[in-house]
């Protein structure tokens, strides 16, 4: 019986996993003043959870690093309202996203959530209502066009 369970979570985690959709984006990247350039390479959406590959480097001659999820956690957003966005899980080791001067992070960031299946335009936001310029958490939104 043990086995048969263990073989059909297999086969569950296997369904879950071929239901994923890859969107490979337009746009997708956004340089602000301060020295900080986000680049989204592709966004996946399982049944449970959007993940977003994103490689973010900084170079700066204002200052020796940035949070790029400092007071507010970024988000996706496709509308207005808080029921049409998706907070970012955070990292467990760099919580803030701290990114220093002449390095690059490449990772993926797990938002808890879904975005619908008729959605094609998204924004990806770091530290919302904040300038490019802000020497410690730039504000960055990256528009995203999402195509299969």
């Amino acid at each position: 019986m043990r086995k048969l369970a263990f073989v059909s979570a297999l086969i569950a985690a296997g369904a879950a996993h071929a239901a994923d959709q890859t969107y490979t984006v337009t746009g997708g990247q956004v340089s602000v003043p301060v020295g900080l350039t986000v680049q989204v390479k592709t966004v996946i959406v399982s049944d449970v959870s959007t993940k977003v590959r994103l490689l973010a480097s900084f170079d700066s001659h204002q200052t020796l690093s940035v949070n790029m999820n400092d007071g507010e956690n970024a988000y996706l957003s496709w509308g207005e309202g808080e029921q049409d966005r998706l907070h970012m899980r955070q990292i467990t080791d760099n919580k803030w996203m701290r990114i220093s001067n002449g390095k690059t992070m490449e990772g993926d960031l797990v938002f808890p959530g879904v975005i619908p299946p008729d959605v094609k335009k998204v924004s990806l936001v770091f530290n919302p209502g904040k300038s490019g310029d802000d020497t410690s958490a730039p504000g960055v939104t990256v528009p995203l066009e999402l195509r299969q």
